[in-house]
């Protein structure tokens, strides 16, 4: 009688502890998109720019998620959609999957695009850049445009990727900073797309409001309690992959990225879409 009683209890255990490690893994494997929304408050003179919405769509990495950014734009009702890189993989040859959903994103909102270093590195980028603008998106490479809201302007600024500079990385670094800088013009709010996130001095330097960025996947892992693992040009326990960051004057914006340009996993990491909403003081103060 006591033996059978203690295989019970053995099986019990042995159920139990299965059924909490599928949990764990059904955990940490969600793929669900997430929405992070983030209020970003307005220097002084930007006022009008106040409720105008931005929506961040990073590291696609050719992933099939229309149907879920569908129902994300619908409910964000974006101003503008910015791409910060890495919509395909370096080794893609089969765009249709990144093409489709810029082609989704222009439905929403004017669309805008800068490099990441998958582009980059992708020998084919050529054709995806002429689909991209056939869709309607437009491609920012170290260039701008001034966007007027409520009689306010925003300046757009969208630069190489560092891996797209000739010379050094410290030279690629400094000539981003000075491009950037170059491009913004009095009188306006200056949003910068680059597709890193670790370069906060570069952003500071460059004399940016605010900057969106990709690249370090929210860590490709994060560890309940402990956070991100590894991102690239951070290393481990990286301290920059996810969430707003201040350089500066510059509030710094991370997407931990839609989809996945390694063979390993993402864990207890789903898709994020971004949004940042901008603020006067005056209607944040009202709103607290």
């Amino acid at each position: 009688m006591k033996k059978n009683r203690s295989k019970k209890v053995w099986l019990g255990a042995a159920a139990l502890a299965g059924a909490a490690c599928l949990g764990t893994c059904v955990w940490a494997f969600q793929s669900a998109l997430g929405i992070s929304q983030y209020d970003v408050t307005l220097p002084q003179g930007m006022e009008g720019l106040d409720g105008y919405r931005i929506v961040q769509i990073a590291d696609l990495h050719s992933a099939e998620l229309e149907q879920d950014l569908e129902q994300a734009l619908e409910q964000l009702q974006p101003h503008l959609i910015v791409m910060t890189g890495d919509l395909v993989n370096r080794e893609d040859r089969d765009f249709a999957q990144a093409l489709s959903t810029a082609a989704l994103a222009v439905r929403f909102a004017p669309t805008y695009f800068v490099r990441g270093n998958h582009e980059v590195d992708n020998p084919d980028y050529d054709r995806l850049r002429q689909g991209l603008e056939e869709a309607g998106v437009t491609i920012l490479e170290d260039q701008s445009v001034v966007l007027d809201y409520r009689g306010t302007s925003l300046n757009l600024v969208g630069v190489k990727d560092v891996t797209a500079h000739p010379g050094s990385r410290a030279q690629a670094i400094q000539a981003m900073a000075q491009t950037a800088k170059d491009l913004f013009v009095d009188g306006a709010y200056h949003v910068l797309l680059s597709h890193r996130p670790s370069l906060l001095e570069a952003y500071e330097t460059s004399g940016a409001d605010l900057v969106f960025t990709g690249h370090a996947h929210g860590g490709q892992v994060r560890l309940p309690g402990l956070g991100a693992v590894f991102a690239p040009d951070q290393g481990l326990l990286p301290q920059i992959t996810a969430g707003v960051h201040a350089a500066g004057q510059a509030q710094v914006v991370v997407s931990r990225g839609l989809g996945n340009g390694t063979p390993f996993p993402r864990l207890w990491n789903a898709p994020e879409l971004v949004a940042v909403t901008l603020r006067a003081q005056e209607s944040l103060s009202g709103n607290g």
